[in-house]
């Protein structure tokens, strides 16, 4: 069994991610941080006339080395937990690409073409839920910037509205398996531990009986009330 965590970069998805694993016993796939992509620096060394030049192969990368990662996952078999979707990879990050310029029609094209086949793929199996991380983009820009991360307190909050923009397009659309939205105002994932146990009784509720029984935390209060206005 595999459960997604997916959402905007400062949502929250590292934490929970590792909350839901500690919480059922579950194995971890944190998201990789690109550390290892050869195309990452050429990307960034001339501005926008490299990242013109380099944004496919970049993107290419991620694809090969995310599937790479799920097909490993699914050989070792076992109940996951993963910190971003691949969906997310190609559907929001390298369409963001794409609808900046940075990617050629040509290119876009390619690259659909070959996710398109990897998605027939076993490794491509939807996850049991996808657990979606979700906020005002006022509210998860101000989460951002109280993380204090260098490279994202320097990105201009533009680069936020479209990517918050494209999350939220994305999941409208999404129906490749069910979804659990988490409004991150009901449930601040980071400064609150009772808010992690809520999120873990509901993902409870709605893969019983598929997660393991015995449980490594107390068992969780009572769900709070959800809004009555869906964010966006």
């Amino acid at each position: 069994m595999l459960i997604g965590v997916a959402g905007m970069v400062g949502a929250g998805k590292s934490t929970l991610t590792r909350a839901l694993a500690a919480r059922f016993g579950l194995q971890l796939a944190p998201e990789s941080v690109g550390d290892d992509n050869p195309w990452l620096e050429p990307y960034y060394a001339r501005g926008a006339e490299s990242r013109r030049e380099y944004a496919l192969r970049l993107q290419l990368h991620f694809l090969a080395t995310r599937f790479e990662s799920m097909r490993r996952i699914r050989g070792a078999g076992g109940s996951w937990v993963l910190d971003r979707t691949w969906y997310e990879d190609a559907e929001v990050f390298a369409r963001g690409l794409h609808e900046e310029g940075l990617m050629g029609a040509a290119e876009w094209t390619l690259y659909l073409q070959l996710y398109g086949e990897l998605l027939h793929s076993p490794a491509a199996r939807p996850p049991r839920l996808l657990v979606y991380l979700h906020g005002p983009l006022d509210v998860i820009v101000e989460r951002i910037a109280r993380r204090g991360r260098p490279k994202e307190s320097d990105t201009d909050v533009a680069y936020w509205a479209a990517l918050h923009r494209r999350y939220e397009q994305w999941i409208a659309g999404f129906r490749r398996c069910p979804v659990l939205s988490i409004d991150v105002r009901d449930y601040d994932l980071v400064a609150d531990p009772q808010a992690i146990e809520a999120v873990a009784a509901r993902v409870r509720r709605r893969l019983e009986p598929e997660l393991p029984q015995t449980e490594l935390w107390p068992a969780a209060e009572p769900e709070r009330g959800p809004r009555l206005q869906r964010a966006g």
